[in-house]
């Protein structure tokens, strides 16, 4: 950590120097930057050379907003940093975070080619993530994985980077080898499932997402996946509406149960008719929608179920409110299309439905696959 570098090279006035650099550290740590800065400052006249000193100081300014005096004192450190690859690494750290991914990569390098360590090739792969440059990411990150067979985030980054690369058999194959070391992971569970989506075996993601639900029942987004595809799980409809009525309970809260469970529900009904179980659907999305009424999907099941109910009218706002939402998504332009139609309104209903045709044309006929994120929310 920049906090414990060394400071290795010792100016004229060594004792001085050494005084201003432990007072700068102390103030730092203590969040007390007006201090920090002039005692660093001082460092820095008493010895140009310190890239310690310099790279300290850029901390201060960066905690200060004060960026172009950061990456002037950053480009010091840089510059006088020789063979440290320690001050090497944070430097090119620290233009990764604030953006300047190029410089990044160039200092990173310098990096890597005094030290080679799991560490400067996670974040060279990291910078080239941010730039969406895949293949050189996964190259980096590869590294980073034979480097650390134990680490699960190095399993974690590199599956990362092949979803995001759309080669989600790459992804499956690094974390189903990731699984036989960590057998009880959520986060790699949840990537995996993430990764048969888009390798289209649905069957194989939903098992990896119900699995998540029990791994981790209060994290939200396998719930949240699970939706994502249940046309594809008619077989584990009943246990995953299980995990949703369980879900809901322990957060009563959160709109995410009721919708889930409403969904699994009204895909069990029978093509026609309107039995008890569909007054379950509606109560289940009137909460949801009672604890968040901009959700798009709750309203395109709401939708749903009221042209079921004959209810054309009031089904007609909720799917034009599902759309206002999410416009992009073809499918309730075709359920609007058809109740449209049953209101009589036929130039309405042809514009929907060549809103459908047009949005599906655009999206190649099929939903794009919705990735993981970096790290796993804990609380709904």
């Amino acid at each position: 950590m920049w906090l414990v570098l060394l400071i290795l090279l010792a100016p004229p006035n060594a004792q001085q120097f050494q005084a201003r650099m432990k007072e700068g550290i102390a103030a730092l740590q203590r969040d007390d930057l007006a201090t920090a800065r002039r005692s660093l400052e001082e460092a820095a006249r008493l010895d140009p050379s310190s890239a310690a000193a310099w790279f300290l100081l850029s901390q201060v300014h960066a905690r200060q907003s004060q960026m172009p005096a950061a990456l002037a004192a950053a480009a010091k450190a840089e510059r006088c940093a020789g063979k440290d690859s320690t001050i090497l690494y944070n430097v090119a750290l620290f233009y990764r975070d604030a953006g300047k991914l190029g410089e990044a990569l160039a200092v990173g390098k310098r990096a890597l080619a005094l030290e080679n360590s799991a560490e400067v090739h996670s974040l060279l792969g990291q910078t080239y993530f941010a730039m969406k440059d895949w293949s050189n990411a996964i190259k980096e990150l590869s590294e980073v994985r034979r480097m650390s067979p134990y680490s699960e985030d190095a399993i974690f980054q590199l599956a990362q980077a092949y979803l995001q690369s759309q080669d989600f058999t790459g992804a499956a194959k690094v974390l189903e080898d990731g699984r036989k070391t960590f057998d009880k992971s959520p986060q790699l569970e949840l990537a995996l499932g993430v990764a048969y989506y888009g390798d289209r075996r649905f069957a194989d993601a939903v098992d990896r997402f119900l699995l998540v639900t029990r791994l981790a029942p209060d994290v939200p987004q396998s719930y949240y996946f699970m939706g994502r595809i249940l046309e594809h799980a008619s077989n584990r409809l009943p246990e995953v509406a299980e995990r949703a009525a369980e879900f809901e309970k322990r957060h009563p809260q959160s709109p995410i149960g009721y919708v889930l469970h409403a969904k699994t529900l009204l895909l069990q009904l029978p093509p026609t008719g309107t039995p008890p179980e569909a007054d379950r659907v509606q109560a289940l999305l009137d909460k949801a929608l009672a604890l968040k009424e901009d959700q798009a999907e709750a309203h395109y099941l709401m939708g749903l179920l009221l042209e079921r109910r004959q209810d054309y009218t009031a089904a007609a706002r909720h799917l034009e409110r599902s759309i206002a939402l999410n416009e992009k998504d073809p499918a309730p332009h075709f359920r609007l299309a058809r109740v449209y139609e049953r209101l009589g309104r036929k130039e309405d209903a042809a514009a929907q439905r060549a809103l459908h045709e047009k949005l599906n044309e655009e999206s190649g006929a099929a939903a794009p696959v919705p990735l993981p994120p970096a790290g796993m929310q804990k609380k709904p």
